[in-house]
């Protein structure tokens, strides 16, 4: 790709951006840019889905699902 069509991928986008209505794509087009940049959050979940994340979890420990102590030590030393 050369300069010019560099610069005019570049301009369309803009143009795309600017003419949009959708909050939710202005919003991860803006997550991704930073995080492009280095700027990004360490964390990759919306407060919803952290949430719904949060709600399986506690529905496990409910119902007994689980690891033991042991079992995510012997995870963990297999992960280093």
């Amino acid at each position: 790709m050369n300069r010019y069509e560099f610069e005019a991928i570049k301009a369309e986008l803009a143009r795309n951006i600017l003419n949009s209505d959708d909050e939710a794509l202005i919003e991860h087009l803006r997550h991704c840019y930073a995080e492009s940049q280095g700027q990004g959050a360490p964390c990759r979940y919306t407060l919803n889905e952290v949430k719904a994340r949060l709600r399986s979890t506690e529905a496990d420990a409910i119902a007994g699902r689980g690891l033991t102590t042991e079992e995510v030590i012997a995870l963990t030393e297999r992960w280093l």
